[in-house]
């Protein structure tokens, strides 16, 4: 059957797309595959990217014929700025021998270690912040709360280090300094280089710099105390790695480069899922009810532990349909090594392809009300999810952190909502999506808070 060029918007002469791109992208996509259909042809520059929007078309890049598709993309060239070569920038040989020395630290048995880890720093601050926001009525920082609570619990797990204040307000800063100037970088025709001594080169090199600082520390005080330092948590794992083939260690800049990596995606995705789902829970009182009463139900006023989730099915239900809705990882870009063909269409090497959660989770064919925030979706199981829900990619490149991200937001997310009613704060603008290289909110998430005491009530508190 003969292929044909994928149709896709008008684009301006040079620039293509790119306008469009950085006035609204999310809208861009939107309204492209409700046009054009599941896929469409954009060009920025002299960049082309093909979206491709079907379930069938996703795993097809992702799986079924990954072989074809690697990273050497713009979008990862600029991640490998800030990471180097770690497991989130690389493919073929080097990606294997690096997921090879990093998986067993994330198998399921062993993150059900960290579970306490995860409560006790979720309990510190609820039971002070928070507890003191809703005795006084302080409109709260939610977005500022978690993020740095996430990044504690990543210091803690991930590296046996505690994280102090001052130091996870300096990443704060400079992981958001880093993921929006990374994102704004790729709707350039021309990038300029980083020697250049430009007012954006100076604040995204002083930001790396800061994250490298408190890196180096974290890596210096675990030299200092021995191979390992006797831990059990990923970097232990890492220095002792060994290449089964050569013998060789890891260096400190792979070191380094693993660790930045994990900072990043253990911590930034992870926050940004939590507060979402505040959102979308403070937005829907009568979520919010149902899920008290199955806290309530399960839990009553303990904390949660590893084995309570597996009874809770509601919460996940609730936490699987906020990343439905709001996917951190919205976008999902490869390069086509050799043609291809994608639902008729012809896919030229050397083109980007990409897979875009966000849009993919509203395909109207898979979901029922695509905007329509509904958990029970995922009790009834509607779809085929392997294909048409992918908050944490698909195939050999899925997310190795998953089973860490969702047992840190789902426990946090059922203490927050054993311990308080969310309301947004009237006096803070609408939160809107901020799509970067995460899918953060816009103007943060400000929430007043109420103290639940005894049982669930009644849904009036709730509103």
């Amino acid at each position: 059957m003969l292929t044909k060029t994928a149709p896709g918007p008008w684009g301006l002469p040079l620039s293509g797309h790119i306008m469009h791109f950085h006035r609204d992208v999310l809208r861009l996509l939107l309204q492209s595959v409700a046009k054009y259909g599941d896929v469409v042809r954009f060009r920025l520059g002299p960049h082309v990217v093909h979206l491709v929007n079907h379930p069938d078309h996703a795993a097809h890049v992702l799986h079924g014929n990954h072989q074809n598709y690697d990273r050497a993309t713009r979008s990862v060239a600029s991640i490998r700025r800030i990471c180097g070569e770690s497991l989130l920038t690389t493919s073929g040989e080097i990606w294997r021998r690096q997921r090879r020395l990093v998986q067993p630290a994330f198998h399921q048995r062993v993150i059900a270690n960290f579970a306490v880890t995860i409560t006790d720093a979720a309990a510190a601050l609820l039971d002070g912040a928070w507890r003191e926001a809703a005795r006084t009525g302080a409109t709260l920082d939610a977005s500022a709360h978690i993020s740095r609570l996430a990044l504690v619990i990543a210091g803690r797990a991930l590296f046996g280090a505690e994280v102090s204040d001052a130091d996870a307000a300096q990443i704060d800063r400079a992981l958001g300094v880093i993921l929006h100037q990374t994102f704004r970088r790729l709707g350039r025709i021309i990038d300029p280089p980083l020697w250049l001594p430009t007012r954006e080169n100076r604040a995204l090199l002083g930001a790396i710099a800061a994250v490298d600082g408190i890196v180096e520390r974290i890596l210096a005080r675990r030299h200092a105390q021995g191979q390992a330092g006797g831990g059990s948590d990923l970097l232990a794992l890492l220095l002792q790695a060994r290449d089964p083939e050569t013998g060789d260690t890891l260096s400190d800049q792979q070191l380094r480069n693993e660790t930045v990596t994990l900072l990043l995606a253990g911590h930034e995705t992870t926050a940004t899922a939590i507060q979402w789902t505040l959102l979308l829970l403070a937005q829907n009182p009568a979520v919010a009810f149902r899920l008290r009463q199955e806290l309530d139900a399960v839990l009553g006023d303990r904390i949660p532990k590893f084995d309570d989730l597996a009874r809770l099915p509601f919460l996940n239900a609730v936490l699987n349909e906020s990343l439905r809705l709001y996917p951190p990882i919205w976008i999902i870009e490869r390069r086509a090594i050799d043609d291809d063909t994608i639902g008729g269409y012809r896919i030229p090497a050397g083109s980007s392809v990409v897979v875009c959660p966000f849009t993919l989770h509203r395909h109207p064919a898979s979901w029922q009300q695509p905007e329509a925030f509904q958990p029970e979706r995922f009790l009834n199981r509607q779809v085929n999810e392997r294909n048409a829900y992918l908050p944490f990619g698909s195939g050999p490149h899925t997310c190795v952190g998953v089973h860490f991200a969702l047992l840190e937001a789902r426990l946090i997310v059922a203490m927050i909502c054993q311990g308080f009613t969310l309301h947004l704060a009237g006096d803070t603008p609408p939160v809107q999506p901020d799509p970067g290289i995460t899918l953060r909110l816009r103007s943060g998430l400000h929430l007043r808070l109420k103290e639940n005491t005894g049982r669930h009530g009644s849904p009036q508190e709730h509103r």
